[in-house]
């Protein structure tokens, strides 16, 4: 199974596509970054303000990206049907698709770290302990809500076996997970109970203004929250995948 996964991130890192939609996403930081000017002047505040304002769109095109670098191929020329007849289980190519999409997610949020790291010392921006602090707390939650989305996803992905209903989904959490959780939060008793700090947006969120007040032990909760929402989607997808006919 490692040869599968170092084999499939080679050919994903190659593909013009994956590369093209990360120079958008990169593109969006930039325009940000440049409409953040005051007379010529980019306060550390205002900066962090509005790459937190434009990675929202960022996820949304890397949560793209994963699909259609990840799962597009195999699904389009039934290669997935050829591994599982040379012997690979459902299960173990399940598993080592998942892993692509963390490799992907990360090699994705890590570049468009060092963008934004490179900016602020190109264009001279002052930025404090908390603006720092704010900025990359917000960068490594939103990697991980594009992760417990994409992964939420598959179990369309592997039921449907149609990338396209996978990917509008993903889009659609992604989009209008913040409204989805409104919703949700105005349900008489949801709120009064605290129900909404389990959902799995919100309790990343909470969870990131914790590690913005406590420090680096608030990590092993962001990690818990995505690999509880994880695991289930993974296992889900697992049970309908394996009862789905494949055509070859």
């Amino acid at each position: 199974m490692t040869n599968l996964i170092f084999a499939d991130v080679k050919r994903i890192l190659r593909k013009p596509s994956y590369w093209i939609v990360l120079g958008i996403c990169l593109m969006i930081s930039f325009f940000w970054t440049i409409g953040s000017k005051n007379n010529g002047f980019i306060s550390g505040l205002t900066f962090a303000s509005n790459q937190g304002i434009a990675i929202n769109t960022i996820n949304l095109f890397i949560g793209i990206a994963i699909y259609v670098s990840v799962y597009a191929d195999e699904f389009s020329s039934n290669s997935m049907q050829c591994l599982i007849g040379r012997g690979i289980s459902r299960r173990r190519l399940l598993i080592a698709k998942f892993i692509n999409s963390v490799i992907i997610t990360f090699i994705s949020y890590v570049i468009y770290t060092l963008f934004v790291t490179i900016t602020v010392f190109i264009m001279s921006i002052k930025m404090n302990v908390s603006e720092s602090s704010f900025l990359y707390s917000s960068i490594l939650t939103n990697a991980f809500i594009t992760l417990g989305y994409s992964t939420i996803s598959m179990i369309i992905l592997f039921w449907s076996k149609n990338v396209a209903y996978a990917t509008l989904v993903d889009a659609f959490l992604i989009f209008a997970g913040g409204t989805l959780l409104g919703i949700f939060d105005s349900i008489p008793g949801i709120k009064l109970l605290h129900l909404d700090r389990h959902m799995f947006l919100h309790a990343l969120e909470c969870a990131k203004v914790d590690l913005l007040l406590t420090g680096g032990t608030a990590i092993f909760t962001l990690l818990w929250h995505v690999a509880k929402v994880c695991v289930i989607s993974i296992i889900l997808a697992y049970l309908l995948f394996r009862k789905k006919e494949l055509d070859f």
